[in-house]
């Protein structure tokens, strides 16, 4: 059966050599050609793109999904043995539906020898959003306190970034989160990011069929319901979903190489540079490294456009 992944371009088009844009230490890299000239309309991920509320999230995937293989395997599987499969798959699939992630935790959890009652993937999916409906809560909590402040929640730049990218597109940007929608506009809201998000132009998990993709859905959208054009979309994202139906249809894919910031990145899994190859993997055109440290040669770097023929 094919798989999301089979339609990874991988070094398909990638430049012989990664463009460093000048005066960015190093944080805008070009690594594909793309032309700029059609562009009227972005698209941006949440978490990890705008927002850092949910940053360390695979700490709670791991624990969660850990804790389900430990307590429903039969016999009961070590600690470091559950830990080593979680861990794996997790990052074997980042980026896809959590419904679809929680899913392949129930196969595993049955060739782990589970006999019991059939398990529903969305018990584990709801535990894990508890998980980061109180992480969030809780860092929410610490802006009363005056131990974290606004800008600490949001990816560095992107308050900078949002409003000169609105009045450079003249069909607006929209939001796509493999988040909870409601869990998503209500963050939206906290961080004062509406006026550049309205309602009608912010699509989540929860209001979709559990196995479809956000990201896939709002692009599809535009291209057969809004009459907007592959080439027209300009796209900001740190999974690989949003840059990969990007690069598909034809737009240009920004790929935000923010942390997760996980336990285990000492241990090699969850890292940055996995980050990184697995963006350029899916389209990536442009690479934006420490966001949004350089949004004004970023803004350029984009509307300058980048054809190697030229």
């Amino acid at each position: 059966m094919a798989s999301i992944f089979d339609k990874f371009p991988g070094r398909q088009g990638l430049l012989e050599k990664p463009v460093v844009v000048e005066n960015t230490n190093g944080n805008v890299i070009i690594v594909r050609e793309f032309d700029r000239s059609a562009l009227s309309v972005g698209l941006f991920d949440f978490d990890g793109t705008i927002s850092d509320e949910r940053v360390g999230w695979p700490n709670l995937m791991v624990a969660s999904n850990m804790a389900f293989l430990i307590a429903l395997s039969s016999p009961q599987l070590p600690h470091k043995t559950a830990e080593k499969m979680v861990i794996e798959d997790i990052e074997k699939t980042i980026g896809i539906p959590t419904y679809m992630q929680m899913k392949r935790l129930r196969t595993m959890i049955e060739n782990s020898g589970y006999t019991g009652q059939e398990l529903d993937p969305k018990m584990f999916k709801d535990a894990y959003n508890d998980a980061l409906v109180s992480m969030v809560a809780s860092r929410r909590a610490k802006l009363g306190t005056g131990e974290m402040t606004r800008d600490d929640l949001l990816i560095p730049g992107a308050a900078e970034l949002l409003p000169q990218l609105q009045k450079k597109l003249p069909k607006g940007i929209y939001l796509a989160s493999g988040t909870d929608e409601t869990a998503v506009m209500e963050s939206v809201e906290e961080l004062g990011f509406s006026k550049y998000f309205p309602r009608e132009r912010i699509v989540g998990a929860g209001t979709l069929a559990p196995e479809k993709d956000a990201k896939e859905a709002v692009i599809n959208n535009m291209l057969h319901n809004k009459g907007i054009r592959g080439e027209e979309l300009l796209t900001f994202g740190d999974g690989f979903p949003e840059v990969l139906y990007t690069h598909l249809a034809g737009g240009v894919a920004v790929g935000v190489v923010s942390r997760d910031k996980s336990h285990y990145e000492h241990q090699g899994h969850f890292t940055i540079e996995q980050k990184e190859q697995r963006l350029i993997n899916a389209g990536a055109h442009i690479i934006v490294r420490n966001p949004f440290e350089n949004v004004q040669l970023l803004l350029e770097t984009i509307f300058t456009g980048h054809d190697v023929r030229n």
